[in-house]
């Protein structure tokens, strides 16, 4: 169910957009017309200026007589035209050019903006007066009605282009739009599936690969890790219903036989006794449970520091040595080498190495021999613990790595089935495999890590092991 306010309204999407459209389109008709307006009005007046200064030399040369059949021989084979010049004498009479308007309304100097009656038709004009210093003034009539109607013209056409523009931009968008509600509304479908408890989801992914794509695919990787964290969840709770009840159950009936009042002592400390180990064995289930979740959930990096994996390997098999000779078995432990110093979690990574010598230990039998060696590959790093026992078959390979598994000839020695999970776990932790191989006889168990994902030193920091 969506909740409510959360339905995408595609309709205010459109009238934002179109709002942005308008706006667009008002600020391109004002920069059009604006700027249209300025460089036509300079031009103008520099026109205008041209020719008054022109005039204004020719009379000062010829005469105002001169200058008064010039502007009437032009009045007459240019008539309405965009630029008119008419000359009045100092009295205000016409002495030639365009019979436009009267002196008096005119302005004694300069420019000024006039409605006149021109040609039966009123249209607004631009005058510019220019005193004489022969007498006289010298007046240039500009008919800005032609401007203004070119500038409409202009900005009409711009208009349309603008408008052409903003709806192509507009469908373009509304499509886009669309488009992004349609993958957004993907993700959220997959999300309320999550929600409703379908841990299987997933967002569909486009070969395409764009940046939609790129969320599908990391919002499934996440689904991935966290369906596999619940399942591990689920898994361990029902392993613990399972494999700690009998424990348990024994140790209450251990200590219940232990409070029988005519129980002899020997029999009671006895009872006691096995209760003890009982308990034992399911503090150990339960903190190597604790230890798997802690490196599967990456809770176990921030504890990660530099340290020496070649040493750290000989340490362990020295110590499970004696272990592994009293099974009857002959130990073979890693060749000296120089330091190898890696980023890892000791604990975890001790634990690990220990758990996959006590496995060898327990099940490669009497007369086996137990192998532990490092390995330096380019690009990885290889702890290997090999053994020349009866080895597990490849069928059951994958499955003995999981939680409290535990093959049907070692259900009938002590053990949980966690020895596997956790070497799986601490590689998991450092980026790495635990890969089961067959060692012709026997078998291999190697937690394999990526090299470079340690932090390996360069060759001038390497220490000798001791």
């Amino acid at each position: 169910m969506r909740p409510p306010g959360s339905r995408l309204r595609p309709g205010a999407v459109f009238f934002v957009l179109l709002a942005m459209a308008l706006s667009a389109l008002a600020v391109g008709l004002l920069m059009v017309d604006g700027i249209g307006e300025a460089i036509i009005g300079k031009r103008q007046r520099e026109v205008a200026e041209a020719a008054r200064d022109y005039f204004v030399a020719f009379a000062h040369e010829e005469g105002l007589a001169p200058l008064a059949r010039a502007l009437d021989l032009r009045e007459r084979t240019d008539p309405g035209g965009g630029f008119r010049y008419a000359l009045y004498a100092a009295d205000g009479r016409l002495l030639g050019g365009a019979r436009l308007e009267a002196r008096e309304p005119l302005p004694a100097s300069g420019a000024a903006r006039l409605d006149i009656l021109a040609d039966g038709r009123g249209s607004p004009w631009r005058v510019l007066v220019q005193p004489l210093s022969v007498g006289g003034a010298l007046v240039v009539y500009e008919d800005i009605g032609e401007r203004i109607a070119f500038r409409r013209a202009l900005v009409a056409s711009a208009g349309v282009a603008l408008l052409a523009a903003v709806g192509a931009v507009l469908l373009a968008a509304l499509w886009f739009n669309s488009l992004l509600l349609r993958r957004m509304e993907t993700l959220a479908a997959t999300a309320r599936r999550i929600a409703d408890g379908d841990l299987s989801a997933r967002t569909e992914v486009h070969p395409k690969g764009d940046v939609f794509d790129r969320l599908g695919e990391a919002m499934n990787g996440m689904l991935d890790r966290i369906e596999e964290l619940m399942t591990g969840m689920r898994t361990v709770t029902d392993s613990l219903a399972h494999d700690l009840r009998s424990p348990l159950t024994r140790m209450r009936a251990d200590l219940a036989r232990a409070m029988q009042p005519d129980l002899p002592q020997d029999a009671r400390l006895d009872a006691i006794e096995q209760a003890h180990d009982e308990a034992d064995r399911a503090l150990s289930t339960l903190s190597a449970l604790m230890d798997i979740a802690r490196a599967e959930a990456g809770l176990s990096r921030d504890m990660m520091a530099p340290l020496d994996l070649a040493a750290l390997a000989a340490e362990v098999g020295e110590l499970f040595a004696p272990v592994i000779e009293d099974a009857g078995q002959t130990f073979v432990a890693p060749d000296p080498r120089p330091a190898l110093i890696v980023k890892g979690h000791e604990l975890i990574l001790r634990q690990a190495v220990g758990n996959l010598l006590h496995n060898a230990a327990h099940h490669a039998g009497q007369g086996a021999v137990v192998r532990l060696a490092v390995e330096d590959v380019p690009g990885r790093i290889r702890i290997v613990v090999a053994d020349t026992g009866p080895g597990i078959a490849p069928e059951h390979r994958g499955r003995v790595r999981e939680r409290f598994v535990r093959l049907d000839a070692a259900r009938s020695r002590p053990g949980g089935g966690l020895g596997l999970a956790i070497a799986a776990a601490c590689a998991k932790l450092h980026g790495g495999a635990l890969e089961l191989e067959d060692a012709h006889p026997g078998l291999r168990a190697v937690i394999d890590l990526p090299a470079q994902s340690l932090g390996r030193p360069p060759p001038d920091s390497v220490m000798t092991a001791p």
